[in-house]
């Protein structure tokens, strides 16, 4: 790449789990991540519409997995510096894939700068090492329905969904992974294991026969992690049984919260959205759609 020439990846956000597809479920919506790249003097990395200030230089994380990747995985070549420009539409920190949408952005430019030729299995076994979420980099990178496992040798499944739609509930607090990590337990007994187990793999079953009536039943019998969490966002069985009751599949935490996510039919969202706002007004609603392709990379779009 030239000085003066611009790269633009536009990389989606995901929610994670769906209920009881912890840690293995991802789905890509249409909110994304924006980065502009083109060639520079040194590396630096400039942000637009973030709602908090990150490092401008070497000590970015982003700058970091490139590094990283370039040492792996460059056989010799090394990534050439480059201005990287962000435009965000994920919020920090609220359950929405912003911080797998940041390290897949990282995996793309060391594997475009660097001309690596990265396949699929390789992208997504570098960014689950750095985000730890293979669910969420799968998601951004494929786009639609995955179920991952985060192991290269096992492989991850992809599917197009239908027919649905989100509504997304998104407090003006903030929740950290690792806090919502925190509260859930070191292991849990055999035979609540194996019912947790049937429950996720019904709902991975209807899932991806788009049976969302049945998979939305299945959000709210969730044995691996929700009922944990409960405490740390109060509202879920609120939200779950009011949006059931007036129309939506199911409800779910989105990743580890605080944002709450419920499923609807197609052209139902918007109605639901409203009465959502008015039974809980100290939720943002947002209507979301899933996003069908993971990463684009384009020469056309341009950071203002």
């Amino acid at each position: 790449m030239s000085k003066g020439e611009q790269v633009h990846f536009k990389i989606p956000g995901s929610t994670s789990n769906l209920g009881p597809g912890f840690d293995s479920i991802g789905l890509a919506i249409n909110r994304y991540l924006n980065v502009q790249l083109e060639a520079s003097e040194e590396w630096t990395f400039q942000y637009v519409n973030f709602d908090e200030t990150f490092p401008s230089g070497k000590e970015n994380m982003i700058y970091q997995a490139i590094e990283y990747i370039e040492q792996t995985y460059g056989q010799g070549k090394k990534a050439p510096p480059h201005m990287v420009t962000m435009e965000s539409e994920l919020p920090l920190e609220r359950g929405l894939g912003s911080s797998a949408a940041a390290i897949v952005a990282a995996v793309e430019i060391a594997d475009y700068t660097m001309d690596l030729h990265l396949d699929l299995d390789d992208k997504i076994e570098i960014a689950t090492y750095f985000e730890g979420h293979s669910d969420n980099v799968a998601a951004s990178l494929l786009g639609g329905l995955v179920v991952a496992t985060g192991q290269k040798e096992i492989g991850t499944v992809s599917h197009v969904v239908e027919n649905l739609e989100m509504i997304a509930l998104i407090p003006s607090h903030k929740l950290k992974t690792t806090d919502s990590r925190s509260v859930l337990p070191d292991a849990i007994p055999f035979q609540e294991a194996v019912e947790a187990s049937s429950i996720a793999n019904v709902f991975v079953a209807a899932a991806l026969q788009n049976n969302w009536q049945l998979a939305g039943k299945l959000m709210k019998h969730d044995l691996f992690h929700q009922t944990y969490r409960k405490h740390l966002v109060p509202d879920l069985d609120a939200v779950q049984d009011f949006s059931m009751e007036h129309g939506a599949y199911g409800a779910a935490l989105s990743g580890a919260g605080p944002t709450l996510i419920v499923f609807t039919p197609e052209g139902s969202s918007g109605k639901l959205s409203s009465k959502l706002e008015e039974a809980f007004p100290l939720y943002d609603c947002e209507v979301l759609l899933t996003a069908p392709t993971g990463v684009e990379r384009s020469d056309a779009f341009q950071i203002q």
